[in-house]
Formats: C-alpha cells, sequence, structure tokens
C-alpha cells in the first residue's frame, strides 16, 4: 500500500501503475473515459482535479481509494445497505479485461491512421 501525502505524490504513484500495466496515457484516458488532458495533469500533480475522474482513474487501473486514521461515523442506515447488483463494483477481473478490450480497439484505431 502506499502512503499518499500530497497530490504528487498521488500523480506519481498513478504513472507509475499506469507504466508498470504498459499504458499509454491515451490508452488510460479510453479506458478511464476521462480526457487526455486530465491524465496529464493528474499525473503532473495540478491540485484542482474532480474527484470523481480521479477515483475512475485508480479505479480502472485496478486500484482502490480508503482512509485510514479516522473516527467511525455513526450508523448510517443508507451507507450500510448492501450494495445492489448494478451499484457492485467490477471484479478485478472484469476491469482488466475491460481495459484490454480498450487497448485492442485503441491499437486498432493507431494501425489505421499509420
Amino acid at each position: 500500500m502506499i502512503q499518499i501525502d500530497s497530490i504528487h505524490t498521488l500523480g506519481r504513484s498513478l504513472r507509475a501503475a499506469r507504466r508498470q500495466l504498459g499504458l499509454t496515457q491515451a490508452q488510460l484516458s479510453l479506458a478511464a473515459d476521462v480526457g487526455l488532458r486530465f491524465i496529464v495533469e493528474l499525473e503532473a500533480g495540478k491540485p484542482t482535479l474532480r474527484l470523481e475522474h480521479v477515483l475512475r482513474v485508480i479505479n480502472t487501473l485496478g486500484g482502490e481509494l480508503s482512509l485510514g486514521g479516522l473516527p467511525s461515523a455513526p450508523s448510517d442506515p443508507v451507507a450500510s445497505r448492501p450494495l445492489s447488483v448494478a451499484d457492485q463494483p467490477a471484479s478485478h477481473f472484469e476491469r482488466h479485461q475491460a481495459l484490454d478490450e480498450l487497448v485492442a480497439q485503441a491499437q486498432a484505431l493507431k494501425m489505421g491512421y499509420e
């Protein structure tokens, strides 16, 4: 687990994960359904980015966000109810399978332009 103490650490960590998966910034942007500029700015440590998109990129790379050291919140009946099947996050395998399909599509598009 990586301890994130700044937006720059987050950006460097996500860049390293992307590279380890062998993805380009363009491929990740397609897979996460965010703009290429967003990926560039996230990896550069831009401090004002949409959290929703940051979470989408983390999820696409197979990561997860958790908070530690915070006091427990009072029981919230809505938050504590089980997720419906439609709301369940995709499994690690399903995310990577979808990512592989997007990479293949991106490579096919690239080959069409060469």
